[in-house]
């Protein structure tokens, strides 16, 4: 066997009852990948070496660096050696490369969507299908079957289903027919091979076909002791036929415990067995109910005649909404896929680049929830005419108490939208993602009546009825815009007073129009025109409109158009296109109307039955417009240029237009407002710190209930004070966007997530750690799983009826946090990337200190809190259930912990070590009951950690005497 460490390569070898070992010492950094085969050892390093020794006397071969970043997995086999890594886009690369000639990689296996690797395994095609090697490569929430004869994944799996659980290990057996991977919460998940042989792809095969002749059968006798495992084997001798000198038995605490469940055999129609494993953590309850390998087969039906009219609809579902290749003509407005699978959950590490070309200008939209297609609206509001973008400046300036609010809502999206692309302005590295989330808008417009009892958000049936549901959300969002800021006094938010008096106006303002009848003046309150489809033109179809109206019962006459035109056109998906402009002239008036579009939504389908995507056109600058895709933001051009990248095989009509006077300026109360920051709300938000008034609605006790805040004041909160942060969430139950199509395999999405409880520590010296925040968020929504042992919520919890906690609602929170952001705090915390994401908030990077990042190197593992907590502070954490309250004091404790080994110039040979240390323990934490009762803090001299110390500058025999006997007892305590 070998290992290696400190002292270099080592090889042990058993003989005769005595040990053997070679050791060797290396001159590469520090090894992370260890591989050996009959001839050669090969080791991989963190700055992406590979070094390659003889077996016989560990003398060096060769040595290359296949890339400049960590070696993630290395295998050596005959004249081969197999190398992965990932890449700074988040995918992995498997190259190959030939011991003979190691100058070039003799093949290489790239765009593997996955950051991480676990393991790669090896394996042949039993079927004979395909001559190349094959490969298992493990992710850790999904695998990938690599041929080594082609360019990309042969085959990628969904993500695992748990949302805390991750992949860790794969075995495949002598046979090569099936495999078996093991995850971190004890599950074991069966892969095999389908009834055809043409199906040479191991995979769950979730819709395999019937074989013209099945030939399968079962037995229950029982299995011969001596060809299996044995329940009644003595767990003292090892299972191996080694003489008993040649090795000893390690003994330490079992951490799992394996639990025998009877194996299920279940034969059907299609020639499948299914069969259970199980591994439970002990943490976990029991579950009855064990992952079915084959959860589609049910939606087969027991037809077989009715199978292949379902695999049919299955295909042509899969070609219209899944494109096999991107980059082609006119795939920027194919439907794309869901952010959070894009960047696999990592949003704020992904590069953006080629999905948005103008971060400094427009912001996508994460497309993560089914209702995200009424997005293209609220790009028309947050982007209609620039540069002075009126309606923006109208609606952030709105605020109330009701807890769902729809423009409150918008206001908070489009100041999220204004920090992201701010920060594009600056420099590189403090760039924001430019994608901002939607899922509170969504959430608030499910609550609203007139959204839910509309249908709006039902599944669209065809193109003509998506159609229909686009201009009925139109129709909504400007009324319920006219009705919030008219009401926003009724509902006035502590001592917040509206920007002008005719602030409830300001919707019927800008898209009302002005009219006299029987000698008085009204304002419609209808804000949008629906264009005729037997129209031929724009501007001639609307002049019909106009003169329709002031010829109703000849009293009405039009004063004057609204400043900006809301057109619904081609209700039936007709070709009247939106001119450039439109210039309108009224009888016995002599001022011309000149308006100049400004957004055009678009819908594109197939064919009448497919529903198909929006997407929009937005004017940038001048007449230069961009194409916004969700995400994909692509560079200024003209409307001319846009509409030659449509696809040629797909209907296009364009159905809602906005058009604005080329002169039409902001409000007078805005004018002078920064087109490119929203208003600071410190003094406005602020004093919610110190009393929720949202949250007494939703206490039954709040004498006993309320958050007490240790501040008499808000204000004594400055800029520059640390707060650490920490978030936990719960699994909402979510339609998924195929729900309807229940036998048509779609990959796998990630939940929605939802925030339950965020508490806040100020700071500002060594021992000041002040909680000033700790709230349970009310969620209305059905909540799908609790994750209590990594959220630490209850049922209960969050339920306004039982709850003992200091409830608020998602709102208050919200608006907290922007206060602190907009007060100039910095603050602190662990993947703060995520925490942020699921708040729904946007910070800038200068106010962000993530301790993730700052105990990470370049190519190297992340490290969890919990790790961090014990090596370095000494302290345990997450023992039972997570607290958002520790885990923000423990990130505060960390960065506290950094800035004082920086200052010793320590904490460069600090993180090594603890990177050591973790490699070799693999990560492990021992549980407090393990080591000791309660973890010992060391003194400020050490480095913190109580499984090892560091050597002075001034290293001695003692020293280092002193260090191998920390070291020692920190094995000990592992032990």
């Amino acid at each position: 066997m070998y290992f290696t460490g400190s002292a270099g390569l080592t090889r042990l070898t058993l003989q005769g009852g005595e040990t053997a070992h070679h050791t060797v010492r290396t001159e590469e950094s520090s090894i992370v990948q260890l591989r050996q085969s009959d001839d050669y050892v090969a080791t991989g390093t963190t700055s992406g070496v590979v070094v390659l020794r003889d077996a016989r006397d560990l003398g060096v071969v060769e040595q290359f660096q296949p890339t400049r970043s960590r070696i993630l997995s290395l295998d050596v086999y005959d004249n081969t050696v197999l190398t992965a890594f990932s890449e700074k886009s988040g995918t992995s690369v498997v190259k190959t490369f030939d011991i003979r000639n190691l100058s070039k990689p003799v093949h290489t296996v790239g765009d593997i969507p996955c950051s991480s690797v676990v393991q790669l395994r090896r394996y042949k095609d039993p079927t004979g299908a395909s001559a190349a090697p094959q490969l298992l490569f493990l992710g850790p929430q999904n695998y990938h079957v690599l041929h080594l004869d082609q360019e990309r994944p042969v085959y990628s799996s969904p993500s695992v289903s748990s949302l805390d659980s991750s992949y860790t290990c794969v075995a495949v057996s002598p046979s090569n027919l099936c495999a078996v991977v093991g995850s971190d919460k004890g599950y074991f998940y069966p892969y095999s091979y389908g009834s055809k042989t043409e199906h040479y792809v191991m995979s769950t095969f979730k819709a395999p076909q019937r074989a013209m002749h099945p030939n399968y059968s079962h037995s229950w006798k029982e299995p011969r002791s001596d060809t299996g495992f044995e329940a009644d084997a003595d767990m003292t001798k090892l299972a191996s036929n080694w003489p008993e000198d040649d090795y000893m038995i390690l003994t330490v605490p079992q951490k799992l415990r394996c639990i025998n469940i009877e194996a299920g055999i279940v034969p059907n129609q299609w020639g499948l067995h299914r069969y259970h494993s199980y591994l439970p953590d002990p943490k976990d309850k029991l579950s009855t109910v064990l992952p079915n390998p084959y959860p589609y087969n049910l939606m087969l039906g027991n037809d077989p005649s009715r199978v292949q009219e379902y695999l049919l609809e299955l295909r042509k579902d899969m070609k219209r909404r899944y494109k096999a290749t991107r980059g082609a003509a006119g795939d920027d407005y194919a439907p794309m896929d869901d952010a959070l699978q894009v960047c696999y959950s990592l949003q704020h590490r992904f590069d953006w680049k080629s999905y948005n070309e103008l971060p400094h200008k427009v912001s996508g939209v994460d497309n993560s929830f089914p209702e995200c297609w009424v997005t293209p609206i609220l790009q028309s509001l947050y982007l209609c005419q620039p540069p002075k973008y009126p309606i923006r400046k109208i609606i952030l300036r709105h605020v109330c108490k009701r807890e769902f609010c729809m423009t409150c809502e918008i206001a908070f999206i489009f100041s999220n939208m204004l920090v992201t692309t701010m920060s594009a302005l600056g420099l590189k590295e403090a760039a924001l993602p430019p994608v901002v989330q939607v899922s509170n808008l969504i959430r608030t417009l499910r609550q609203l009546r007139s959204f839910s009892t509309s249908g709006a958000f039902e599944r669209p049936r065809s193109r003509d009825d998506a159609v229909a549901k686009m201009h009925l959300v139109q129709q909504l969002m400007l009324s319920t815009l006219h009705k919030d800021l008219q009401e926003q006094n009724s509902y006035q938010f502590m001592n917040y007073e509206a920007p002008s008096k005719d602030y409830g106006d300001s919707i019927a303002t800008l898209f009302g129009t002005e009219f006299t009848s029987n000698g008085q003046i009204h304002v419609e309150p209808r804000f949008f025109w629906e264009v005729p489809a037997s129209a031929l033109k724009v501007d001639e179809g609307l002049q019909h409109l106009l003169k329709q109206l002031e010829t109703y019962n000849g009293q009405v006459q039009i004063k004057c158009l609204p400043p900006i035109i809301v057109l619904l056109l081609n209700p039936e998906h007709n070709n009247l296109k939106p001119p450039p402009s439109l210039k309108i002239s009224r009888s016995g008036n002599k001022e011309d109307f000149n308006y100049v579009l400004n957004s055009n939504i678009i819908h594109l389908a197939d064919d009448v039955e497919d529903t198909g995507n929006f997407v929009s056109h937005q004017r940038i600058e001048g007449d230069n417009f961009c194409l916004v895709n969700d995400y994909r933001v692509t560079s200024m051009m003209k409307t001319s240029e846009l509409e030659r990248m449509i696809p040629a095989t797909r209907a296009y009509a364009a159905v809602v237009t906005f058009y604005a006077l080329d002169n039409l300026n902001a409000p007078s109360y805005a004018a002078n407002d920064d087109t490119n920051r929203a208003p600071n709300m410190w003094t406005t938000f602020g004093p919610l710190l110190i009393n929720d008034v949202l949250a007494k609605p939703l206490l039954r006790d709040p004498k006993n209930q309320a958050f007490q805040s240790p501040l008499k004041s808000y204000d004594q909160i400055r800029s520059g004070d640390l707060i650490a942060i920490d978030a936990e969430y719960v699994v909402l139950r979510w339609a998924a966007k195929d729900e309807e199509s229940a036998f048509v395999y779609t990959p796998q999405r990630k939940q929605h997530m939802g925030l339950a409880r965020v508490s806040c520590i100020l700071s500002r010296d060594e021992d000041d750690e002040r909680t000033i925040m700790d709230d349970y968020v009310h969620i209305p929504e059905e909540i799908e799983d609790y994750v209590t042992q990594y959220s630490g919520i209850h049922p209960g919890d969050l339920d306004p009826l039982a709850s003992t906690k200091s409830l608020t609602s998602l709102k208050s929170t919200y608006l907290k946090l922007r206060a602190l952001v907009d007060c100039g705090v910095v603050f602190v915390g662990h993947g703060l990337g995520q925490d942020f994401r699921v708040c729904n908030i946007a910070v800038p990077k200068k106010q962000i200190i993530d301790t993730l990042d700052i105990f990470h190197k370049p190519g190297g593992r992340y490290l969890s809190l919990r790790f961090l907590a014990y090596h370095v502070l000494g302290e345990s954490v997450q023992e039972d259930e997570h607290d958002s309250i520790e885990d923000a004091r423990t990130s505060l404790r960390l960065y506290r912990r950094y800035e004082q080994l920086r200052k010793e110039g320590m904490f460069e040979r600090v993180l090594d070590h603890v990177l050591t240390k973790g490699a070799e323990t693999s990560w492990y934490v021992p549980e407090r009951s393990v080591f000791r009762d309660t973890p010992v803090t060391p003194p400020a001299s050490q480095m913190g950690s109580p499984v090892f110390k560091l050597p002075s500058n001034e290293d001695s025999a003692d020293g280092r005497e002193e260090e191998t006997n920390a070291g020692l007892r920190g094995d000990e305590a592992d032990m």
